[in-house]
């Protein structure tokens, strides 16, 4: 090939124009790519699209990077692509431009075709048992060969790293119980939650335990997508037999986002048929989706009764203490290399009041101030967090005076009156110091207007409350946890439209 080479050696790359890179080779570089892009894009994205992506070859001056098949090259180009392309130039001094494409469908393009050395050739298994290793498991590479799980960057899905409170607790101790082969009354469970509750990282964290503790077990995760992808592919070849083994194998199947299989009879009868096989040979089935199964619609009559007799688990939004606990635990995960990114608890609490969604919307924001602090390079300080949440929410709306007191209001039980009264009584005077404070911190209002909101005060004494407030912050948790009290009814009062 005069044009293109594969790539199958890091020593040298062939450039459209015949002259030898030998400075930095290519599958150098895409492996410090990779290394960069654990840290900005969740931990199951990484795992599910971009851990198997494939450096194959320059074209022409151009680094071609191969999606195994044409879900993952669709979910890659629509979310990711843009990003791998920013990161690769960012490590490469000749800045070249990133190709991607699906390798199933290089044989319609000419300067592709005659690669015909398949780069997954060395990993690629029907069927593997799970290994005794952290992170092992099958299907976690999206081609079911093993995975060894993500290393630097984001942290590991296992139970260790997963924040664990009222809202999981119950999918927590019924994933803990089939990975050590313990009873739990049935064979097919159902994890139910919003998107971004952690219902992907409890699976994970199964394959993870079942992996150490019952390493004899076969192990395979899917997600419907792939479950789907594979199916599609074998009924376009007039074989599923490789699906079939595949999954009739596991010990304990796992498939995830169960619901976007919904209204496709072809592909549900296809799954049912090898959930029953693993049930009926005493493997253990976990699914997770977004509703229970009296709120799933699209299924089969018979997959609904399959459904509606499995153990049913329900993920919640993680309250305000999981929420902080979330940020303050990838926060400490990201300081351990680099010691300058450090999130106090105002920080911390910052984020958890200003990103309003689930889990994984706290953890994306981490990661975004992780950027935005120079990868850890800069100390995180208010106003990078202020600018990593208006990108994620939206232009920061900032409340009113006369909201932040209703906030108070509502979370201490006070009157309008109770606040702006002469009252020295503890009750009314620590929820009032806190408004205050909040006041200055979020209305970008002056002392003296505030002073006035609070029964005509004078603004030494608004000053005197803001001091104070921070500065007890630093030794006091409960008063931290009140203030985010206030903080998260502000947001809530904002999103209903009460400015």
């Amino acid at each position: 090939m005069d044009r293109k080479t594969l790539f199958d050696t890091p020593e040298t790359v062939e450039s459209g124009t015949s002259k030898k890179i030998a400075k930095r080779p290519g599958q150098d570089i895409w492996t410090e790519v990779r290394g960069h892009l654990q840290g900005i894009v969740s931990a199951a994205d990484f795992a599910r699209w971009i851990e198997d992506l494939k450096l194959v070859a320059e074209i022409d001056g151009r680094i071609v990077i191969a999606a195994r098949d044409k879900l993952s090259y669709d979910r890659v180009a629509a979310d990711h692509r843009h990003a791998i392309q920013r990161v690769w130039r960012e490590h490469d001094d000749a800045r070249r431009s990133i190709q991607l494409v699906c390798w199933k469908d290089r044989a319609g393009d000419p300067l592709l075709r005659d690669l015909d050395v398949d780069p997954w050739s060395e990993t690629a298994e029907d069927v593997a048992p799970a290994p005794a290793a952290a992170g092992a498991g099958d299907g976690g590479n999206n081609s079911g060969g093993t995975t060894t799980g993500v290393a630097s960057g984001a942290p590991e899905m296992s139970f260790d790293t997963l924040v664990t409170g009222e809202s999981n607790r119950i999918a927590v101790t019924l994933a803990k119980r089939v990975a050590d082969g313990l009873p739990v009354g049935t064979q097919m469970h159902l994890i139910a939650g919003l998107q971004g509750t952690g219902k992907t990282h409890i699976l994970h964290a199964l394959r993870h335990r079942a992996a150490l503790n019952n390493s004899g077990a076969t192990i395979v995760y899917l997600t419907a997508e792939e479950f789907l992808s594979a199916y599609t592919d074998g009924v376009k070849a007039k074989d599923t037999s490789a699906l079939k083994r595949r999954l009739r194998a596991a010990d304990i199947l796992l498939i995830d986002d169960l619901h976007r299989i919904a209204g496709k009879p072809g592909t549900e009868t296809e799954l049912f048929q090898n959930i029953r096989e693993v049930i009926t040979k005493g493997g253990n089935v976990v699914l997770a989706a977004d509703k229970t199964p009296g709120e799933l619609a699209g299924f089969s009559a018979r997959m609904m009764s399959e459904l509606k007799g499995a153990t049913v688990a329900e993920v919640e939004l993680p309250e305000q203490d999981m929420r902080r606990e979330i940020v303050r635990r990838l926060a400490a995960h990201i300081e351990v290399d680099n010691p300058g990114f450090v999130l106090d608890e105002a920080l911390v609490d910052r984020i958890q009041t200003g990103i309003r969604g689930p889990g994984r919307e706290l953890t994306g924001a981490v990661w975004n101030l992780f950027t935005e602090a120079g990868f850890g390079e800069l100390v995180p300080t208010a106003d990078m967090v202020d600018r990593v949440i208006r990108r994620m929410e939206g232009e920061i709306r900032v409340p009113s005076i006369e909201l932040v007191k209703k906030a108070a209001m509502k979370v201490f039980n006070v009157s309008k009156a109770d606040l702006e009264s002469p009252s020295k009584a503890r009750a009314v005077v620590y929820p009032r110091q806190i408004a205050m404070y909040l006041c200055r911190e979020q209305t970008r209002k002056s002392l003296p207007q505030i002073g006035r909101a609070f029964g005509r005060r004078d603004h030494t004494t608004i000053l005197y409350a803001h001091r104070k407030i921070a500065r007890e912050m630093q030794k006091d948790a409960e008063l931290v946890t009140d203030i985010a009290k206030v903080s998260c009814a502000i947001q809530e009062l904002l999103a209903t439209g009460n400015h």
